[in-house]
């Protein structure tokens, strides 16, 4: 079985989409919530060795999200594209992959030092917006794709 037909994703290549987005998210929020908790220092902490660890998931979830994201774009990113189906919020949500992909590079590999907490916080923001564009994206996609289907059937019914 394929795991996009035509411009549909199937059932459990969606769901883990939504687990790598998950676990992204939560990965990052975890983070994000240990920083708040940490005195800047205190080395001994254990608490920032929990914030490493969750550091390197954030990372490898990041690297799936991106390899899976990648793979949607020969039939349904680009098959969507072509149909004029869903393009500003599909727009929108490849630009804030690219952005996040682009600003985690930076993270690691900064132009200059000092932009490091600009481009940290940039990253948080634009990975607050993910958040929200995937369930729209889909949302969006659905409410087309149904409203084509009910067009259809008063396109046919008229027929005969």
């Amino acid at each position: 079985m394929s795991l996009i037909r035509g411009l549909s994703i199937s059932q459990n290549y969606r769901r883990l989409i939504y687990a790598a987005v998950g676990l992204v998210a939560l990965s990052g929020l975890g983070w994000i919530a240990l920083g708040f908790s940490l005195d800047a220092e205190d080395f001994s902490d254990p608490l920032r060795l929990w914030r490493h660890r969750l550091l390197v998931v954030h990372g490898c979830g990041a690297y799936l999200l991106l390899w899976l994201a990648g793979s949607l774009f020969p039939q349904h990113q680009w098959g969507a594209w072509k149909a004029r189906r869903n393009r500003g919020s599909g727009t929108a949500l490849s630009a804030a992959l690219f952005l996040l992909a682009a600003s985690g590079l930076l993270l690691y590999y900064p132009a200059a030092d000092d932009w490091h907490n600009a481009n940290s916080f940039v990253h948080q923001i634009i990975g607050g917006m993910l958040v929200f564009l995937l369930p729209l994206h889909i949302i969006l996609g659905r409410r087309r794709r149904h409203a084509s289907a009910d067009f259809s059937k008063v396109a046919h019914g008229a027929r005969h």
